[in-house]
């Protein structure tokens, strides 16, 4: 590792290698040849085993120059089926990005309607101008369940509009998802955002959704959460925040 790019043909073979350990400490040699190691990094991303895939997060996070590409590749590995690989992502995200704005949604105050003939998609309840005044009253942090909706397994609309402010000089905008049980699709400002759809199995596993194009800064903004659960308890069940980035120096 110590020979940077020179060590970049040798370390590649060496991520093919039977051994386990050999495969992690050639991820982790490949930080010192630089962005020349980036091609090699996210094929390695693709290694069976959670703690190779740990390695490469720790490589990319110590590769200078930053690069935007480099950002996303660590970002998609957020989404890993490994909570330890989750983890390692959030940690090199961290060191990656310069937050320049944090934006806790509120908790309180969003509009709610259950979607039991699953037709809120055809019928574009995610509209800017949708009228939702019929809809009920519910908050966000915790289950549906709690707000009177104990035991309901199906499709619920939440929708919200939210002051931005103007943009403190970040790049990139994400909506932070720290718990939505179990699936998530996402809208802002009436067009589709992203999804957070992995089954059953992702009711604990945070998601972000990229919103950079989408929101309107120094703007009122609407935000809306298709959720679906198919078992327990359903809803937007952890805090939601607006974050503003850039990457780092």
């Amino acid at each position: 590792g110590r020979f940077g790019e020179a060590a970049l043909p040798a370390l590649t073979v060496a991520l093919d290698n039977d051994d386990i350990l050999v495969r992690y400490n050639a991820c982790l040699a490949l930080s010192g040849a630089g962005t020349s190691a980036i091609s090699a990094l996210g094929k390695a991303l693709e290694d069976t085993e959670p703690i190779v895939r740990q390695a490469v997060l720790y490589a990319l996070a110590m590769i200078h120059p930053r690069t935007p590409a480099t950002l996303e590749i660590i970002r998609n590995a957020s989404q890993d089926p490994s909570s330890s690989v989750r983890e390692a992502a959030w940690i090199a995200i961290s060191q990656y990005e310069e937050t320049l704005l944090r934006l806790p949604l509120p908790n309180a105050e969003w509009k709610f309607h259950l979607d039991q003939e699953r037709v809120g998609t055809d019928e574009q309840w995610y509209e800017v101008g949708f009228d939702d005044s019929d809809w009920a009253d519910i908050g966000i942090g915790r289950a549906w369940g709690e707000f009177g909706y104990t035991g309901y397994i199906g499709v619920g609309w939440y929708r919200r509009t939210i002051s931005v402010p103007e943009n403190p000089g970040a790049t990139d905008a994400v909506l932070w998802f720290e718990g939505v049980d179990e699936c998530a699709w996402v809208w802002i400002n009436g067009q589709y955002a992203g999804e957070h759809d992995i089954g059953p199995a992702g009711w604990d596993i945070p998601f972000r959704i990229d919103v950079t194009d989408l929101i309107r800064w120094g703007e009122d903004n609407q935000i809306t959460v298709r959720a679906m659960n198919t078992v327990a308890a359903g809803g937007i069940w952890q805090p939601v925040t607006l974050h503003a980035t850039r990457v780092a120096p």
